[in-house]
């Protein structure tokens, strides 16, 4: 990683005690923020356009509360909180309390060697890091509950939606019940990431701008890793109707068919 010029040093120190400024008395110095202003900068293409484009103030208040705050976390929890008990609503968490998981989450975030809020880069704004933050948290925590319950399956595992193709909607009415089961277990057996960015898409309607800033990749590497995880989804869907099924290769090559069709019904039409 490249050092920071001492150009770039200076206009640093000018955004940190603007930033810390504007936030009030967090008990941090600006020396050190700035540093890391600086630090994150020359990591980029160019430096001093990508000091001007970091989130400042965002990144002040996850700076001060990854050096232990108090004023800083209290402020956190205060503006911030309520992405936790979002996230929580829109998933399925068994029996975990939502005070629990808050708490838990938090803990994450401000506790530890390396506090998960210093991985906030400032390259988009806090809020919408912290969504994706919160709901791999999430995440993580209920698939460790004694109930393990799939993310958003009643959103992702839909029964499928009617279809123009009288051959296709005779294949959806017969094998109805087979398809409901075959995609709440395919949203279930996803990896992690793949679920959590599916729920951040279709759930949270974070648009592709808003998820590559929230992953710190370009918008076309979150569009590759959306259609990675799309295209997962589709072929756990089939290879469990493969072995649920038992139909002849041309019914089979019909309702693999139908399962294209469907997940561009029930995905595609939530898309820009």
């Amino acid at each position: 990683m490249a050092a920071p010029t001492p150009d770039l040093l200076d206009q640093a120190r000018t955004r940190a005690r603007s930033a810390l400024a504007a936030l009030g008395e967090l008990g941090v110095e600006p020396e050190p923020f700035a540093q890391a202003l600086a630090g994150r900068a020359a990591a980029q293409e160019d430096p001093p356009a990508a000091l001007e484009r970091l989130f400042a103030e965002d990144l002040a208040l996850a700076f001060a509360c990854g050096r232990g705050s108090r004023p800083a976390m209290e402020r956190f929890e205060r503006e911030y909180g309520g992405e936790v008990d979002r996230a929580f609503r829109r998933m399925s968490a068994g029996t975990l309390q939502l005070q629990d998981v808050r708490q838990q989450v938090l803990e994450k975030l401000f506790v530890g060697d390396h506090p998960k809020i210093l991985d906030y880069s400032g390259q988009g704004p806090l809020r919408v890091w912290l969504r994706v933050a919160a709901l791999r948290l999430l995440t993580n925590l209920v698939t460790r509950a004694p109930r393990e319950t799939p993310l958003e399956d009643e959103l992702l595992a839909a029964e499928p939606l009617a279809t123009a193709d009288p051959e296709l909607e005779h294949m959806r009415r017969v094998y109805r019940a087979e398809f409901k089961q075959a995609f709440a277990a395919a949203v279930a057996a996803l990896d992690v990431d793949d679920r959590v960015l599916l729920h951040q898409r279709f759930a949270s309607r974070l648009s592709m701008e808003e998820l590559a800033a929230a992953h710190d990749v370009h918008v076309n590497t979150a569009a590759r890793w959306l259609q990675r995880a799309r295209a997962a989804l589709e072929g756990a869907v089939r290879d469990d109707l493969r072995r649920r099924l038992r139909v002849s290769d041309d019914q089979l090559q019909s309702i693999l068919r139908l399962v294209q069709s469907q997940l561009d019904v029930t995905l595609g039409r939530l898309l820009e």
